[in-house]
């Protein structure tokens, strides 16, 4: 060298420039790929919890079921089993993986056995997981007042 100062000009790229573009690229996707895990897991769910409820449906239906039949079984006495049963909580049953819970009320004066021909509401509550189904049916006298003639009257 001859004794000269050399200046090099050196071009000044600012270091990381891109870094930031492909950092913003990477969140987006991730944001994408996060809502499309979110948005499987809720129709997941949707899915599920309309079957519990159909399930609840049938629980409920079959605690309808299991009142009539207790009526059909005990024609004299089912008045009073019923008002013994409702001192406690409903009358609950596991069916299957859920389960149903029984009540029967006279809603003429509260009092399932001071009169043979009151008409009887049996409500059934079906249980399946989150669902909750409620049923009611109304069992009104058909004609004389005799142990056993009912007629059904859905509400």
């Amino acid at each position: 060298m001859d004794g000269r100062l050399v200046i090099t000009q050196r071009k000044n790229h600012a270091r990381g420039s891109v870094y930031v573009p492909l950092l913003g690229v990477a969140m987006l996707v991730t944001i994408i790929g996060l809502s499309a895990l979110l948005a499987g897991r809720l129709r997941h769910r949707q899915t599920r919890d309309s079957s519990d409820l159909a399930e609840a449906r049938f629980y409920a239906q079959s605690g309808i079921d299991w009142g009539l039949l207790v009526i059909k079984q005990n024609p004299g006495s089912w008045r009073n089993m019923f008002d013994a049963w409702a001192e406690g909580p409903l009358m609950a049953n596991a069916l299957g993986a859920g389960s149903f819970a029984l009540e029967a009320t006279d809603p003429v004066d509260g009092d399932l056995t001071n009169n043979t021909t009151d008409p009887v509401v049996l409500t059934a509550i079906g249980l399946k997981g989150r669902a909750r189904y409620k049923l009611r049916l109304q069992l009104r006298p058909n004609g004389s007042p005799r142990t056993g003639t009912f007629r059904q009257v859905v509400d």
